[in-house]
């Protein structure tokens, strides 16, 4: 039988050297591809702004708190000094600091959110590290399960595990000691907070004065004297709505006055 003999266009051989590739395929193996996830150093530069974050609100707070009490003591040296600074200045005066406790107050509470922040942050990380310990030890006891039964395992494996899992409980305890740090700062806060006035008085100036009064009339009132004087400056700062260390001052150029 005659062999059969096909001729060939030049144009189908070339289609058949070079198959056409689709781009569509393509396209769809870069959109199968997962979303890669968070790195280690994309969470700790997370958690290190946080951290920067918290620290500048707590670092304002201290600054305001300074500012208050050297505000107080100035304003109590020129009001112990100066005879002509009366009473409705001095309200004045101290009108002004209170506001700038309502201002820091409010300085209080926003230091008081950043450290939340980070801790939910931390904790989320804390969470996240605990499963994988978790997970992994697992894993470990397993491979030691089937070591012991004889069964063959994978060497390299274990000796992974038994070196991530206490790089695992250190990051644990690392992150458990910061936030407990943050706790400590947020109870800080809050005991400022609740203080305010505690903690911007100054008080050095109307302890001395009062010592000062103490010792000058002990010889006239006897043991009555410090019960006395106290007494009479609890009565001053409620009948002229001043805080006690200016009524001690009060007190002070009174006495002074009448010698």
């Amino acid at each position: 039988m005659p062999k059969r003999v096909v001729i060939k266009d030049e144009s189908e051989e070339e289609e058949e050297k070079e198959p056409v590739i689709e781009p569509v395929e393509e396209e769809k193996a870069e959109e199968a591809l997962p979303a890669p996830e968070p790195s280690i150093s994309e969470e700790g530069r997370a958690v290190e702004e946080d951290m920067v974050d918290a620290e500048a609100a707590y670092e304002v707070v201290i600054n305001k708190i300074d500012e208050i009490k050297v505000r107080e003591q100035v304003t109590q040296q020129r009001f112990l000094e100066h005879e002509e600074m009366g009473l409705p200045i001095l309200k004045k005066l101290l009108q002004k600091w209170d506001a700038l406790r309502e201002e820091l107050l409010k300085s209080i509470q926003e230091a008081i959110s950043r450290y939340n922040s980070l801790k939910a942050l931390l904790e989320e990380r804390f969470s996240s590290i605990e499963e994988e310990l978790y997970l992994n030890q697992i894993e470990l006891d397993t491979l030691h399960q089937l070591e012991e039964q004889g069964k063959p395992i994978s060497i390299s494996k274990k000796e992974e595990l038994e070196k991530l899992i206490p790089e695992l409980r250190e990051r644990l305890a690392d992150l458990d000691k910061k936030i407990k740090e943050i706790d400590k700062k947020v109870e800080e806060l809050r005991k400022m907070s609740d203080n305010v006035y505690e903690i911007t008085a100054y008080k050095d100036l109307s302890e001395k004065l009062l010592s000062q009064m103490i010792e000058a009339y002990y010889d006239r009132l006897g043991e009555d004297t410090e019960p006395k004087l106290r007494s009479q400056i609890d009565v001053v700062a409620q009948r002229e709505g001043i805080p006690r260390e200016y009524a001690v001052i009060y007190i002070w150029k009174r006495l002074k006055k009448a010698e």
